[in-house]
């Protein structure tokens, strides 16, 4: 009978046969283990050379200063607190922002505050943070390309004495007690990724660079007001950022009318403001700061008179202006909202109109901080009484003030912003500057442009 049984192939006896098999088992089973290992540590390795590499990023921390060769010192600058000082700061802070946006560094570039502003002319004292890895930073000279950024960058904003340039590594600690020594305030910080859009810093023309938006980018409108009720004439200090649509229109340099930005790329001013000159390349527009500067803002485009405009009587005194290239937000430059032709601005209800106008009637000199006054709507049937300006006061204007005066706008003031806070706790633009007889006289206050008036005028030019 044959048996079903199969002899090992080797022919060997079945217990050597069976001792081989169980060397084999083990000796897989070991080979096994080997290469599980192997992987393991592999995948180890991996992790802690990609943990190296994420720790190998690091924040460095340098000290610097330069003098401003075209600035005046003053006693305010030495406070930190000072609403002179924060305003500096925030233009120092822009203009450093740029310096390393044009260069190599810009991708390692955190922030920069500025925490110090001395004598002779202006000294501003700073600390910048970059971020980079340990094998960058070996290679690079932060002070080489900081100094021939510094050399390369051209503004009318600032004279830059290019030789009195310090920059300096310090540590952490440092840094931070650098930065815990000033009071607390707002500081320029940006991330530069590239995404291709402009951005302008108040006080630039044209500088295009490649900036992300951050957390300080709004898409909101009418975001402001003041940090505290108060009572141009009779006005009071403007703290800084609590007015962001806030604009200077400058003529050849000069301070001449105000304005408000209504979107990234358009203003809101009054047409009597152009009518000595409509040339675009005479006019810049200063934004995000409450300090009166001199020199270059940004340039214009277009200027959009109302075609039914007359000089005579001020009928239809409303102008739009387009900036050459769309502003960057900030916590300092943001549009007010518009108010539509359905919103309410009832009778006796407070509103705020803000400006550098001159402080008394007549002339003299204007502020250097922006100034903000509260008024009281004053119903048209009284603005047109012959108490007040009779058949001047039209459909289209509305006037804010006090029968008594005392507070009001002035010269200077013209084409800005009569805002009024809304049940959404967001500030519309009610009024632009117009005209009135003299400045906080008694039963003759403020005559403002009705934007509600122009709502369907405005969005038919600039499509806001």
């Amino acid at each position: 009978m044959l048996s079903t049984s199969r002899s090992p192939r080797s022919g060997l006896p079945m217990k050597a046969s069976k001792h081989r098999n169980i060397v084999i088992a083990v000796s897989i089973i070991i080979f096994l283990l080997i290469i599980i290992a192997a992987v393991v540590s592999a995948i180890v390795i991996s992790v802690i050379r990609g943990t190296s590499s994420k720790s190998g990023s690091s924040l460095v921390y340098y000290s610097g200063s330069f003098r401003v060769l075209n600035l005046n010192y003053t006693e305010d600058y030495k406070r930190s607190s000072s609403l002179e000082f924060q305003s500096m700061a925030v233009q120092m802070e822009g203009f450093i922002y740029l310096i390393f946006n044009y260069s190599e560094l810009r991708s390692e570039y955190k922030k920069v505050q500025v925490v110090s502003l001395s004598p002779g002319s202006v000294i501003p004292g700073f600390v910048v943070t970059l971020n980079f890895d340990s094998s960058m930073s070996k290679n690079v000279s932060v002070q080489g390309i900081f100094s021939e950024s510094m050399r390369n960058t051209n503004t009318a904003q600032f004279n830059i004495d290019k030789n009195s340039l310090q920059l300096t590594e310090i540590t952490y600690d440092v840094a931070q007690n650098l930065l815990n020594s000033i009071s607390s305030y707002t500081h320029f910080s940006t991330s530069t990724q590239s995404t291709g859009q402009s951005v302008l810093v108040p006080g630039y023309t044209n500088v295009r660079t490649t900036a992300q938006s951050t957390s300080q980018t709004v898409i909101d409108c009418g975001v402001g007001g003041p940090l505290i009720a108060s009572k141009i004439v009779g006005g009071t200090d403007a703290a800084l950022g609590t007015w962001p649509w806030q604009a200077s229109l400058h003529l050849n340099g000069n301070h001449v009318c105000g304005a408000s930005l209504i979107s990234n790329t358009w203003l809101t001013t009054a047409a009597h403001c152009f009518k000595s000159n409509k040339d675009v390349n005479a006019w810049t527009v200063i934004l995000g700061t409450n300090h009166l500067t001199s020199g270059s803002g940004l340039s214009i485009r277009t200027i959009v008179i109302h075609e039914n405009y007359t000089s005579g009587i001020v009928f239809n005194d409303i102008a739009l202006i387009e900036l050459s290239s769309p502003v960057y937000f900030t916590q300092y430059i943001q549009p007010v909202c518009l108010a539509d032709t359905l919103t309410a601005v009832p009778d006796n209800s407070s509103c705020y109109v803000t400006g550098w106008g001159t402080l008394t009637d007549g002339g003299g000199s204007l502020p250097s901080i922006l100034q903000q006054a509260q008024l009281m709507i004053i119903s048209t049937s009284l603005c047109s009484s012959s108490q007040m300006y009779g058949a001047i006061i039209k459909p289209s204007m509305i006037c804010a003030g006090y029968i008594e005066g005392k507070i009001d706008s002035c010269q200077g003031d013209s084409g800005g912003p009569l805002v009024a806070l809304q049940s959404n706790n967001r500030w519309s633009l009610i009024g632009i500057v117009s005209f009135g007889y003299g400045c906080a006289i008694a039963n003759k206050p403020g005559v403002y442009t009705r934007v509600t008036y122009f709502r369907n005028w405005i969005a038919q030019k600039s499509g806001i």
